[in-house]
Order: C-alpha cells, then structure tokens, then sequence
C-alpha cells in the first residue's frame, strides 16, 4: 500500500476540502449513537488520523486517546486540539504495535480504516482491538458494504470510478474487485499542477457472516452487523456497521 502518497499532499489538497467541521460533528455523533458510548468514557479512537473526531469526541467530555501510524496526521490533530482548548492523548502508534490491555471503555474505528493487510495481520488487529478494552467494552468499526459497487462495476467492465474536480485538477479513484479473495483494489490517480501521481491499495471486503465469525474469533463476547442507521443490515446498505462487546 502507497501509505505516504496516498496520505499526502494531495489528500490534503482532493479529500479534506469534503470532510468539513460539520460532518465530523455528524459523524462523532454517529459514533457515540450507534456505538452506545457512555458520557465520560475513555476511547480509544484508531486510527485517528488527524483527528477530525477525536478532538470533537473530547469537546463533548470523553476521555479520549488517538492512535496514528502517520506523524503528519498527529501533528494537524494535536494542533488543531490546541485551537479547540481539548486534550487528546495522541500516540505514534501502527495499529499492527498497538499494545493496550483493558484500558478503554469503548474503541472505534471509522471511515474504512479496517482490512488493508493481509488476513492473518487483520485478525492480529482485530484481537489488539479486542485486549484493549475492559471487561464490556464495545468496539464499532465502520467499514464497505460488501455490495455497494457491484452494481456499478457490472455495469463498466467490472470497475467503477470515482473522478473528483478541484479547478483545472482530477483525482480518479478505479476500482476493481476480486469476488475469489474478497478483496477491493484501487488505484489512485491524481492529476495536479501538470503532475501526475499514481497510488496503489486493496482493502478486504466482508460479508455479514464473516466480519463476525472475525468478532468471535477474537474474542468478542457479542457482535451485531446493522446499517450507517442503526438499522438492518441490507444490500442496499452503505455502510456495514459491526458492533463487539468484550
């Protein structure tokens, strides 16, 4: 996986324009929700990336830590938690090193940060994930509907593209599914300034059965799949939503 080119530069300058203040409120509200987060809980949010609602999650009085593999991000978060007046514990952490033994009340992991290694080091996370929490502590990872491009891709020889404008520059996002190995593949292109960068990842896809087969696995005492909603888990579904209680 092309981690810096894909985290770079050009995701400053393409995606975080569409991940306003507004939506990370709605989604940190979507978190505590769906993920029945009590007030005052400690949290650990990974990846927290630059910590769009790691610092919102701390605003609202939870006990927050954020975990990063990327500097760059930790260094945006911290920042921008100065400018808020929160504190969040940010830690340059991999999420295949995370080491916390019941430690948290809740953990979340959100915007498909799942399933982009092999099985065998996902299911590695997915227990790290797992040990971190105490005794009833829950864990809600957002991930892809499995389904939610076929209909596109049988339709454009078995791809679907994204293209994203920002003035004279593109960003083109193709697609590919693999149905044998359940996995995404993407390739990101990125046309900026006369430059093109190129941007290589996959990312495992689930069905509902199989995430929590994963949950057991791990050692979740109870795991429910439901909709972006809250509701019923379908193929119209955009989101496949998983919630695990130690």
């Amino acid at each position: 996986m092309d981690w810096d080119r894909l985290f770079g530069d050009d995701y400053d300058y393409f995606d975080l324009p569409d991940l306003t203040p507004e939506l990370s409120e709605a989604e940190a509200t979507d978190m505590v929700e769906l993920g029945g987060f009590e007030q005052g809980s400690r949290i650990l949010d990974a990846p927290c990336g630059h910590g769009r609602h790691a610092n919102i999650l701390a605003s609202r009085g939870y006990r927050v830590v954020g975990v990063d593999r990327d500097e760059r991000f930790l260094d945006m978060a911290r920042n921008e938690s100065e400018k808020m007046g929160v504190e969040v514990d940010y830690c340059h952490v991999d999420l295949r090193e995370m080491s916390f033994e019941r430690e948290f009340d809740a953990a979340v992991s959100w915007y498909t940060s799942f399933g982009y290694f092999d099985d065998e080091t996902d299911r590695d996370i997915l227990c790290r994930y797992r040990r971190a929490l105490r005794p009833g502590g829950r864990f809600l990872l957002d991930i892809h509907s499995p389904y939610r491009h076929i209909p596109s891709m049988l339709a454009n020889h078995e791809m679907h593209v994204d293209i994203l404008r920002r003035g004279a520059d593109m960003a083109v996002d193709i697609h590919e599914l693999d149905a044998e190995a359940s996995r995404l593949y993407a390739e990101k292109l990125t046309l900026r300034d006369g430059t093109v960068e190129r941007a290589r990842y996959s990312v495992r896809m689930f069905t509902a059965p199989e995430i929590l087969e994963w949950f057991r696995t791990a050692g979740f005492s109870h795991a429910r799949v439901m909709d972006e909603t809250g509701g019923a888990f379908t193929i119209a579904s955009r989101r496949l939503m998983v919630l695990g209680t130690a």
